[in-house]
């Protein structure tokens, strides 16, 4: 004989609360406490009760589903920044739903508006804006769903957004540099731009290039063309490593220069992990060691640094609170949405944390 199947009163009933409760519960709603959240998750999993999702979105308008859009998932940064998103949903009894965009505008449009649950099943969407430019109207594409962009970077907000701390921390990696000694600083990472031309940048790495930059002229430190090199990733960092190797090779072969002269760089400070990992092992090609000769930094702080030789210094960014701060964003929006009379919430941004972690890259007493 066929059994029933458990309702949300079961579930209540076992987890000693109202079904008003194990509702709140299990659709991650604010003002449940922890524990009283556990409870209800647990009888759940012990009854083996489902929400009914057609019925649950008829009744309440909502499908507890969070649509993730990053640009790809083959890469310790995204599976990271992924990881900590997802959590940070289940945590919270919603269900995650992620896509990437390759770094494709394109793509991203499609996410928002041709995807076959586009405006119809998603509660809130969450997107990593970096590499989509500034030209996508992301506000419109979205149809007025609950929205937060991760990194957006705008100097005017047109959705809510939750940003790294790019120049804020690379300011710090270059000063660290500083601290340590170095006195002819590599900044890999955007291209050449002048200091006048970064007052309003409105990308990530834009902004990095301002913070390492700023740090440099402070100290009164050289920056120009040629110590500015352009790299995102892995490869274009070994092809900076080459450039910057070759420069101190000739210096060091060049008769007229001296004994004892200042060598063109003694430090490099890098846009993103990737990078700087290139750049290691740009310099390694031709001899260059690290950090005896050249001390390196990276940004992201995604990878334990552990495996490599040498450990990377880093500027490790804190994504469990990216997490917390979008989905906030994101509750606070559901929430109004079904409040009559509710006045519209302006554009919302936050920056989280940072912190800075010394490896052997920056480091010579470490090895």
């Amino acid at each position: 004989m066929a059994t029933s199947k458990p309702t949300l009163r079961d579930v209540a009933a076992a987890a000693g609360g109202s079904p008003m409760t194990a509702s709140n519960a299990l659709r991650g709603k604010t003002g449940v406490k922890e524990s009283t959240r556990a409870r209800v998750l647990a009888a759940a999993k012990k009854l083996d009760y489902r929400i009914n999702l057609t019925a649950s979105m008829l009744k309440s308008g909502r499908s507890n589903i969070i649509h993730v859009i990053v640009n790809e998932f083959d890469s310790p940064f995204y599976s990271k920044l992924t990881q900590a998103l997802s959590n940070e949903i289940v945590a919270r009894g919603l269900t995650p739903f992620i896509e990437q965009t390759r770094y494709s505008a394109d793509a991203a449009a499609h996410a928002l508006t041709s995807n076959p649950f586009s405006g119809q099943l998603f509660d809130g969407e969450i997107l990593h804006a970096t590499g989509l430019g500034t030209n996508l109207p992301l506000a419109k594409l979205n149809g007025g769903r609950p929205f937060v962009l991760v990194d957006a970077c705008e100097e005017t907000p047109t959705v809510d957004a939750v940003n790294f701390p790019n120049e804020e921390a690379e300011r710090a990696a270059a000063q660290h540099l500083i601290d340590h000694g170095c006195r002819k600083i590599a900044i890999v990472g955007h291209a050449f731009t002048k200091r006048a031309d970064l007052a309003h940048a409105q990308n990530a790495f834009l902004l990095r290039l301002r913070g390492a930059c700023n740090a440099l002229l402070d100290a009164g430190l050289p920056y120009d063309e040629t110590t500015v090199f352009e790299a995102g990733s892995a490869e274009d960092g070994i092809a900076a490593g080459h450039a910057i190797a070759q420069q101190i090779l000739a210096t060091r072969g060049n008769a007229d220069v001296g004994e004892g002269a200042d060598p063109p760089f003694d430090g490099v400070c890098c846009a993103n992990d990737f990078a700087a990992f290139g750049v290691i092992r740009g310099l390694a090609d031709h001899g260059i060691r690290v950090p005896q000769d050249v001390q390196v930094i990276g940004f992201d702080g995604v990878t334990s640094g552990s495996y490599a030789t040498p450990s990377l210094s880093t500027i490790e960014v804190d994504l469990n609170q990216l997490a917390k701060f979008a989905l906030d964003m994101i509750a606070e929006r559901v929430e109004r949405r079904g409040e009559e009379d509710a006045e519209p919430l302006p554009p919302s941004r936050a920056t989280i944390g940072y912190q800075l972690v010394e490896r052997e890259s920056t480091a010579p007493h470490l090895l």
